[in-house]
């Protein structure tokens, strides 16, 4: 499922880090119904030694102007965030925490939910051409020759980008669906330039890309769980939100 939130604040202009992502995910916590956010925040869905929150969030996206020196980002007018999940539970506790409280507060800025939609994410076909909303991004932890680890982020072109993809969704798909995809097979094709953006949540370093990608998959569950749940790791922290470019079989069905 998708939301999508058309956000003002009161005054011409607000700004935020330009480092975000904690503070909308924290605000997205205080959106939700209290019980369920300690279970999400503090156990969420466990497979095998992972936790998986299952939603992500794309960046702030309007009008805006970046302040370098003050490590600030000013946004002016109205902007959106979209929100996608495959709980629905998620969802619903976000909408009725925007009915009970009509603003949410990110950061020092409080925005008033001026518009809301949403909607339930559909693939008719096998292939689908998506962009991002949030950088997709992938790693391992290796270890140097002294043995030390340090984390290694893959490019979209990169060999190991599209297994690892493909090994998140699988477990995504089985805590989701709980069985087994009728096939495994997902593929991600990079399309055109990628853009390497660098963020830290909680004073550490992330690595992700922004652009486009083309997915194929035999079951087109796995598709509709990469718009819903996000591709790559880190979706709670605001990394991996994807939207449709073209049909290709794939469309958004509006409640």
């Amino acid at each position: 499922m998708w939301l999508k939130l058309t956000l003002q604040s009161e005054s011409p202009s607000f700004q935020l880090p330009i480092h975000y992502h904690y503070l909308v995910q924290a605000a997205l916590y205080d959106m939700l119904d209290a019980e369920f956010a300690d279970f999400l925040h503090n156990t969420g869905y466990v497979h095998g030694q992972r936790r998986f929150r299952l939603f992500t969030f794309s960046r702030i996206r309007g009008a805006y102007r970046i302040l370098r020196e003050q490590k600030r980002i000013r946004f002016t007018g109205p902007v959106t965030l979209s929100l996608h999940s495959p709980v629905s539970a998620f969802c619903r506790s976000i909408m009725d925490g925007i009915m009970r409280k009509e603003s949410i507060r990110i950061g020092s800025a409080n925005l008033r939910v001026v518009h809301m939609e949403g909607g339930q994410h559909e693939v008719s076909d096998r292939r689908l051409l998506v962009e991002t909303l949030s950088p997709v991004t992938v790693y391992s932890t290796l270890f140097r020759p002294d043995g030390r680890k340090y984390t290694h982020y893959f490019h979209p072109r990169s060999k190991d980008f599209p297994e690892l993809i493909q090994k998140n969704m699988l477990k995504k798909f089985d805590l989701v669906y709980q069985t087994p995809p009728s096939s495994p097979r997902l593929e991600i094709e990079p399309v055109g330039r990628h853009r390497e953006r660098v963020a830290f949540y909680k004073g550490t370093v992330i690595k992700g890309y922004t652009g486009r990608f083309r997915l194929s998959a035999d079951d087109r569950r796995l598709l509709t769980l990469a718009l819903d749940a996000g591709i790559g790791v880190k979706g709670s922290q605001g990394f991996g939100c994807i939207t449709p470019v073209e049909s290709e079989g794939g469309r958004h069905s509006n409640v």
